[in-house]
């Protein structure tokens, strides 16, 4: 087997877009010829024109130029390309083929989960990791701050649909418009990557049973079981992502490994106390809910009783970073939902 001599240059790329090989220094470059029996990798990738999503619609975009160059045929190459809101305190990793191309709506998502759901056009860094597979070696090699400009499409909400369960809210099945609704039946969250898909991240305890709905009180738009009355059931407690589909009415679900805070209460910065949602014995709350009435636009924070802020540059409905901006709020009367464990909120109007 051929032994492989690793040559990444690792780009710290400038904010032209275009910019041109030259630009980027070799930080591991050799002092001596290579040797013929060693295999040469040199990874310099470059950013690309920027790129505007709105009305697009081919299933992929090319987002950097890989300028992968290698001393042999036959290798298989894939990209983690891992997208960074201004500070970088936040990211989003997306897959991308040998081309540097990425699914479009990924980007799109990715974008909107960082930047918001604005059509603005947003500046901002990648880092980007190549896995070169070569004679069965995989060989890794690294390339960090490449621009990148991207215009979002700006999203239409999906509806609001419901969640019920025996360890959610109240911890019943109260099927009724004004009596369970956001204790019985909680609303669930827009994906932040996903506009077609909603989202509820929460704890369910052992031999878990619930359902979504899309109308409290209406018994035929349901998920989760043939009839009515079957429920979805998960056999052990921990925490989980429930996943609705909006487009075909379907549901998985998923583990979300990890310890969360448990926060003992929760506001808005302008002092209106939220209440907690869940209070069924078998449950954890990690849901909020307010009824927020604003007379003229204003910017709100989530504040948890430690003093840990959430906020962000998008509404009426987004995911919320620590320590964000403030929610531009427009004036208006809401019904306010929010998470602490992933920062996905929503302002539902009245």
């Amino acid at each position: 087997m051929k032994k492989i001599a690793l040559y990444s240059i690792l780009a710290v790329a400038g904010m032209a877009l275009c910019a041109c090989n030259e630009d980027y220094k070799d930080w591991a470059e050799p002092t001596s010829p290579v040797d013929p029996g060693e295999v040469f990798i040199s990874f310099t990738p470059s950013a690309v024109n920027a790129l505007d999503l709105r009305g697009m619609t081919a299933d992929s975009v090319v987002a950097f130029n890989p300028n992968l160059d290698v001393n042999f045929d036959g290798s298989e190459v894939t990209y983690d390309v891992t997208i960074f809101n201004a500070d970088k305190s936040e990211s989003v990793t997306i897959a991308a083929d040998k081309m540097g191309r990425m699914r479009r709506s990924e980007l799109q998502g990715a974008i909107i989960s960082l930047f918001g759901n604005i059509e603005q056009a947003r500046q901002t860094k990648m880092d980007i990791l190549a896995h070169i597979l070569y004679d069965g070696v995989m060989t890794t090699s690294k390339a960090t701050d490449v621009p990148i400009t991207v215009t979002p499409q700006q999203q239409e909400l999906p509806p609001v649909w419901f969640i019920m369960g025996n360890c959610i809210g109240v911890g019943t099945f109260v099927n009724n418009a004004v009596m369970g609704l956001y204790t019985s039946t909680v609303a669930m969250y827009v994906n932040p990557l996903n506009y077609d898909e909603l989202i509820f991240p929460t704890y369910l305890c052992d031999n878990a049973q619930f359902k979504i709905i899309l109308k409290p009180g209406n018994r035929e738009m349901f998920i989760g079981g043939e009839t009515y009355n079957d429920n979805y059931t998960v056999a052990n407690a921990g925490y989980y992502k429930v996943i609705v589909n909006t487009a075909d009415t379907t549901m998985h679900v998923e583990e979300m490994p990890g310890d969360y805070t448990v926060y003992e209460s929760m506001s808005l910065s302008t002092g209106l106390e939220m209440k907690l949602i869940t209070k069924s014995a078998t449950g954890i709350n990690h849901d909020w809910h307010a009824d927020l009435n604003v007379t003229a636009d204003t910017e709100v924070k989530f504040v948890a009783n430690d003093g840990t802020t959430w906020g962000c540059a998008d509404f009426p409905a987004g995911k919320a970073a620590k320590n964000g901006a403030g929610i531009p709020v427009k004036a208006g009367n809401y019904k306010v939902v929010f998470n602490d464990i992933m920062g996905t909120f929503r302002f539902i109007e009245k």
